[in-house]
């Protein structure tokens, strides 16, 4: 399923030229009637030489016109894609920078000097997502230097390995 939802343009090409040889092989049965009395299986799959090499021309025109729109569609769904993928990056960036902003109010809003318990874990919470701010950007920039150099299939598999490191480490912060 998935080789026809990647190819569709192309398999509608494919269709294209399928139609149109049943319709040329349709029109030389009923227009021939008197000239030669061939069944339309016959004309289907054993045709004239001359008939062959125009329904051949039909079918590569199709298949051509499939692959055009394929291609042209390709470009769109890959971009389509990038834009996900970067909307995605920034919206991840955003959980651990309002973590860090929560974290620093919170240790702002503490009475006491000295740091306990819960002020050490709000400073550890506040330097790993600092770290991971900062590793994200480092892969932010590498990405953008990526899209610049029209490198987008590797673009997006930088995006597409931030998004599992991060889905990675939110399975350990649950845990």
């Amino acid at each position: 399923m998935k080789l026809f939802r990647s190819y569709k343009e192309i398999w509608f090409g494919g269709l294209l030229g399928v139609a149109m040889w049943l319709t040329d092989a349709v029109m030389h049965v009923e227009l021939g009637v008197d000239v030669h009395a061939g069944s339309l299986s016959s004309e289907i799959f054993s045709p004239h030489s001359t008939t062959l090499i125009f329904r051949l021309l039909y079918m590569i025109i199709a298949v051509s016109f499939g692959v055009f729109l394929w291609r042209a569609n390709w470009r769109e769904r890959e971009l389509r894609a990038l834009e996900q993928s970067v909307v995605s990056f920034q919206r991840q960036l955003d959980a651990p920078a309002l973590r860090i902003l929560t974290s620093i109010r919170q240790l702002q809003n503490r009475n006491s000097v000295k740091l306990d318990e819960t002020a050490e874990k709000l400073a550890t919470d506040i330097n790993n997502d600092a770290n991971l701010i900062d590793e994200l950007a480092k892969k932010y920039l590498e990405f953008s230097r990526l899209v610049q150099e029209g490198k987008r299939a590797e673009a997006i598999e930088i995006l597409q390995a931030i998004e599992i490191k991060l889905a990675e480490q939110k399975l350990s912060i649950k845990t």
